[in-house]
């Protein structure tokens, strides 16, 4: 039997061949995420089924704060700012590693499903697929990200931690901190 080839039957790489989609919009691929350093936030992005409606509501609102506040017990894991939009969830975290930020969403996901469900009276997915990371590695991209979040209003402003470990990048950013001047050479340029 050494040297015949299978032209067809069971298993093997064919056209049509895999999980079939799920929805017009593609979920996130599931590969390999990159590393994570501690001095970097990220821009997350988790959408929600269109069964749960706005989440620019009381009960949602109330719902996902109660999530944040579960969330805010992790040492390793920080929320900075929430952006709640008509289909999705947008936050800027910071976490100590890859593991870290992992763990911090699915235990900020699970508690914000649990409480919207209770919210909406219902059962079931809330998260149809794996949250978008993208990791913030410049103050430009930081900027960015800061004026695509509306800036909360005082009186809805999320719980913080009691003293927020902020990254340098945000500190800069949020007004805490000057950046330092750049180095110039021997000639000055």
């Amino acid at each position: 039997m050494t040297g015949t080839t299978r032209s067809g039957g069971w298993g093997g790489a064919r056209r049509g061949a895999g999980r079939p989609a799920r929805g017009a919009i593609a979920s996130e691929p599931h590969k390999a995420r990159g590393d994570l350093a501690p001095r970097l936030p990220v821009h997350v992005t988790a959408r929600i089924l269109r069964a749960l409606g706005s989440l620019r509501r009381r009960r949602a609102y109330a719902a996902l704060r109660r999530a944040v506040l579960t969330s805010l017990a992790r040492p390793d894991f920080r929320i900075v700012r929430l952006a709640l939009h008509a289909s999705r969830v947008e936050l800027i975290v910071e976490a100590d590693d890859k593991l870290a930020l992992a763990r911090g969403m699915q235990g900020f996901q699970v508690a914000a499903a649990r409480a919207l469900n209770a919210a909406r009276r219902r059962r079931g997915t809330v998260f149809p697929d794996r949250y978008r990371p993208t990791i913030l590695r410049t103050r430009h991209a930081v900027r960015r990200a800061l004026a695509a979040l509306p800036s909360p209003h005082p009186e809805r402003a999320l719980p913080s931690a009691p003293a927020p470990a902020v990254t340098w990048l945000l500190r800069i950013e949020l007004g805490r901190v000057r950046p330092r001047p750049r180095r110039r050479g021997i000639l000055g340029a």
